[in-house]
């Protein structure tokens, strides 16, 4: 059974119950769907997995058998040494209890130590087995749908151009409302969080801040790519604080786009509340004095983390010497220009253009990434359009219109390039 058919099984028709067999006997775990997706209460897994669980804040500390998780409360990923894994549904508490998503235990413990966990799928149960047992992991699977995450390699080789490794079937018919062919994922970062405000938002209404207003606009924008068939998922859901570091991890492998969500401001100065407009980044080397200073201002949210993560260098260093990634930089770039000209048409302080700079939350995103200013907290009427609920709303459906004029693009070459090879 593919891993994509048992995470479908799970999701669709969770379990009342899943079973944990050890060589220390058999543990039948009750399933619990108070808030809307399959989830396990913590403490009755400490005893047949011999798990420890430390709650720091908003981070759950999970250790298995010396392995650490490290989950997010209210954010749909948990972390494993370098390796992000999305979930289906958030851990929670309630009733002093921490809830671990389903999923963690059907799919993330059997690929993190696949030579010691095994999950049955059709028996609901998941096997420790005994270490004279153990088994080789099975391989990963290939990605079975076939967006850009496909289509472009995970690691491309420096010189090779953008190459398809499927076609576009011409008998299958294109969704009424976009044109495209294939399901697409993206994954949408509402900039800041918890303990980091962003910006304080100087002409923002009722004490505004803009981990707000990025929140208001991720949540439109899902909804907007999900009418038009685009699988979307967010890094946060609520006021919580995700790692830059991790929130660009979780567009890997099910992932076509990742798109972050941010508010400007300028220094005190006389061009502080004359500057608005929007402006949309990818991730290169910043060429100007504005460029950086919006990034450092970005980046510096790293200090409310409680432990940064170990292994960025940097916000651009290691990304911009690995030729392997200057495919995903120009796919970047092009889908930067594409959501600009779409956000800039609706927007009342104008057109800032397409921007570079080396911002932190980038780097870890494998697939093409950007990042849009949705405009200045330092202006008035930039204020007043991003606090309002029809200005949300239209930078919501404008941004998704640019992801979908990319996509549309995109298959287009696809379809070129496959015929062209065909020849």
């Amino acid at each position: 059974m593919t891993r994509a058919l048992v995470w479908l099984l799970v999701a669709t028709t969770p379990p009342e119950t899943v079973m944990i067999t050890t060589p220390r006997g058999a543990t039948s775990v009750p399933v619990t769907m108070e808030r809307g997706s399959a989830a396990l209460a913590a403490p009755l897994l400490t005893e047949p997995l011999r798990l420890t669980i430390i709650v720091d804040g908003s981070r759950v500390l999970v250790n298995l058998r010396g392995t650490l998780f490290v989950f997010q409360l209210g954010a749909p990923y948990v972390r494993h040494e370098g390796t992000v894994y999305g979930l289906v549904g958030e851990p929670y508490t309630a009733r002093d209890t921490v809830f671990l998503p389903l999923v963690w235990l059907t799919d993330c413990v059997p690929r993190a130590l696949g030579p010691r966990y095994r999950w049955d799928a059709a028996a609901r149960r998941l096997e420790e087995l005994p270490v004279a047992d153990r088994v080789a992991a099975p391989p990963t699977p290939g990605l079975e749908r076939p967006g850009p995450a496909a289509l472009i390699p995970a690691v491309a080789p420096p010189a090779t151009p953008l190459t398809p490794v499927v076609a576009v079937p011409r008998d299958r018919a294109p969704n009424p409302l976009t044109g495209l062919r294939f399901p697409h994922a993206v994954v949408i970062d509402p900039g800041h969080g918890g303990a980091d405000p962003g910006n304080p938002g100087l002409y923002f209404p009722s004490g505004l801040v803009e981990k707000d207003i990025t929140l208001a606009i991720a949540r439109l924008l899902r909804a907007e790519l999900s009418r038009r068939a685009i699988g979307a998922s967010l890094t946060r859901t609520r006021d919580t604080l995700i790692d830059l570091a991790d929130r660009g991890a979780l567009c890997r492998v099910d992932c076509d786009l990742f798109v972050s969500i941010h508010v400007n401001a300028m220094p005190a100065g006389r061009r502080a509340e004359r500057t608005g407009g929007v402006e949309t980044y990818f991730l290169s080397e910043a060429k100007n004095e504005d460029q950086q200073r919006v990034a450092t201002m970005e980046n510096d949210a790293i200090r409310f983390e409680a432990a940064p993560a170990t292994g960025v260098k940097g916000p651009v260093n290691f990304i911009l010497k690995d030729l392997q990634l200057n495919e995903y930089l120009r796919e970047s770039a092009a889908l930067a220009q594409l959501v600009q000209g779409h956000v800039a048409a609706v927007h009342p302080g104008g057109d800032h253009g397409v921007q570079q700079a080396g911002f932190t939350v980038l780097t870890t995103a494998r697939r093409p990434a950007i990042l849009v200013e949705t405009g200045f907290a330092t202006n008035r009427t930039d204020a007043a359009f991003l606090a309002s609920g029809l200005g949300e709303h239209k930078l919501a459906s404008a941004i998704a219109d640019g992801i979908v004029q990319y996509l549309q693009e995109f298959e287009h070459k696809v379809a070129v390039g496959t015929r062209a090879g065909g020849r």
